[in-house]
């Protein structure tokens, strides 16, 4: 699918009794690798909405889902103008601006908040400069996710009773560096299937946000959700660079407005719908534990300032601060 870019001229059409229309809208095409029911294609619902209501009609939003590809086709789409906006997890952090990936590093954070702040300030000017040098994309909102915990079939308080425990984490480097620090085994195994791997005994715990564990059925097969809350995460709101210098000054605020809006909003919804789902969680029979975190921060320490050396200095800088 071609997108006009803002900078390009809308064809003409004719409306009724034949009299010629002024230009028409001008397209804007959004990629959203998630399902229609997933929280993150209804902030992008809300979006398109906010944009073509307050733009009078002369932006027309077009949503599109896993029909044109998964994540990274998506970004690689938005990176040469395919689509304008994409949506990201972590993979545009790896891909575009790996020295500035840390917000997403394990038993550093201790809210959403904290974790924000490697995208603001200087530093988040850094990230920018990286993502449209590597990418041609910029970051133009951000969106939290629930944190991930932990579950199994035993309360896990302190890191002893993960020790020598097979578990399931994705395959990002990182995270499976520091579980091995503080004791367990790591296994990256591909989501669908994780109940399979739980219900057969080939892994024994895995770790995600409330709303994964719920949806995914864990429940089924893991009796205790244990709540690390070890990674505070955000999906990425990238706009191709070219879109973005083509917007006049007052379109682009329009935009941007109306994504500061929406991330908004959805970020009270996610929050709000994880205290739902937890009494879900405790009403479909699993026990909530409340672990001793710091204990797990300081054995995942020597692992996380290892990790850090690799970062930019201020990221580095910011990220040891918290573990010190």
């Amino acid at each position: 699918m071609k997108t006009i870019k803002a900078s390009g001229i809308a064809f003409a059409g004719l409306v009724t009794l034949g009299v010629t229309a002024t230009a028409s809208a001008e397209e804007i095409a959004i990629a959203i690798h998630v399902e229609p029911s997933h929280a993150m294609f209804k902030v992008g619902e809300r979006l398109k909405e906010s944009i073509e209501e307050q733009t009078d009609g002369d932006f027309s939003v077009t949503l599109l889902g896993t029909e044109v590809g998964g994540e990274r086709d998506h970004l690689e789409g938005a990176s040469y103008g395919e689509y304008n906006i994409a949506l990201g997890g972590s993979m545009p952090m790896t891909l575009y601006a790996k020295e500035f990936a840390a917000a997403d590093l394990p038993f550093v954070y201790s809210s959403s908040e904290q974790a924000r702040e490697v995208y603001t300030g200087e530093t988040g000017e850094l990230l920018n400069e990286q993502l449209i040098a590597n990418g041609n994309m910029r970051l133009v909102g951000l969106s939290a996710r629930n944190p991930r915990n932990l579950t199994s079939n035993f309360p896990v308080e302190t890191p002893e009773d993960v020790q020598e425990v097979r578990m399931r984490v994705p395959e990002i480097a990182p995270w499976i560096q520091i579980w091995e620090e503080i004791g367990a085994l790591p296994s990256p195994i591909a989501w669908p299937e994780v109940y399979t791997s739980l219900q057969t005994g080939v892994i024994e715990m895995q770790e995600n946000p409330v709303d994964l564990i719920h949806a995914g059925k864990i429940f089924e097969v893991q009796s205790h959700i244990n709540r690390t809350e070890h990674v505070y995460s955000f999906f990425h709101w990238l706009m191709n660079e070219d879109f973005y210098q083509g917007l006049s000054e007052d379109n682009r605020k329009i935009i941007i407005g109306a994504i500061e809006e929406a991330t908004s909003w959805g970020n009270e919804m996610v929050a709000n719908g994880q205290a739902e789902i937890y009494e879900e969680l405790k009403e479909l029979g699993m026990t909530v534990v409340e672990p001793d975190v710091a204990a797990f921060r300081s054995a995942a320490e020597p692992a996380i300032r290892d990790i850090a050396e690799s970062y930019h200095p201020a990221v580095r800088e910011y990220v040891l601060s918290l573990v010190e």
